[in-house]
């Protein structure tokens, strides 16, 4: 989602690069076009529609002290970047970074709060999945997501499988306890048969890695 702080940045982005070929044009100018990139009659009616948008933001919680490992982590298996540093008195208290448009923070968690816990948290997870949600995770390839996680240093949740939206799905947990789902953009092109015998070949993959028979899981749910 386009922010009014986005289309500014495009704005001045565009002048500098045109300023780069000898080219001339005002701020506004370029505002101007900004707008008109994405089908906005002008720069008005682009800044009235971004003053009236919502836009989410998420801050992960991990141990104080591990949000440099944590970031490092994000941006390998996310391929996630790195957008400011938040520090106080040369101590690092969280990072920022950019997930395909998404605003992450990596946050640690104050240690007083974790000391006494009756102050409230928010807390860093104990244990994998010892939370109240699960981040969801839109991407191209779930399969090669999950695999750059897992190299990373996650730990798979749920293989690979295909739901009942056709699509390929997969969880994990990263490092830090936090749970992840992931899900591809595209639905597969198969036949409810084909479908079948994939989910039947997925049960046998995963009854054989896990070394036992596990208890049916509902068909393509990985949360």
């Amino acid at each position: 989602m386009l922010s009014f702080s986005d289309s500014k940045s495009m704005a001045k982005a565009l002048r500098k690069l045109l300023e780069e070929h000898n080219l001339q044009l005002s701020h506004s100018a370029c505002l101007e076009i900004v707008a008109r990139q994405f089908g906005f009659a002008n720069w008005q009616v682009l800044s009235a529609a971004c003053e009236h948008e919502k836009q989410l933001a998420v801050i992960v919680f991990v141990e104080h002290g591990r949000q440099r490992e944590a970031a490092a982590f994000y941006m390998s298996a996310f391929n996630a970047s790195h957008v400011r540093t938040h520090e106080d008195s040369n101590i690092l208290y969280a990072i920022d970074l950019d997930l395909g448009g998404i605003k992450i923070t990596v946050s640690g968690a104050n240690p007083r709060r974790e000391a006494e816990p009756h102050r409230g948290g928010p807390f860093f997870p104990k244990a994998n999945g010892a939370v109240n949600s699960i981040f969801s995770l839109t991407v191209a390839d779930a399969e090669k997501t999950l695999q750059q996680a897992i190299a990373a240093g996650g730990t798979v949740r749920n293989h690979l499988e295909i739901s009942d939206e056709r699509k390929r799905v997969a969880s994990f947990f990263d490092p830090f306890g936090h749970a992840w789902a992931l899900t591809e953009a595209q639905r597969m092109k198969i036949s409810p048969r084909e479908l079948d015998k994939l989910r039947a070949t997925e049960l046998a993959r995963a009854r054989e890695i896990r070394g036992v028979t596990p208890a049916p899981e509902p068909a393509g749910h990985n949360l």
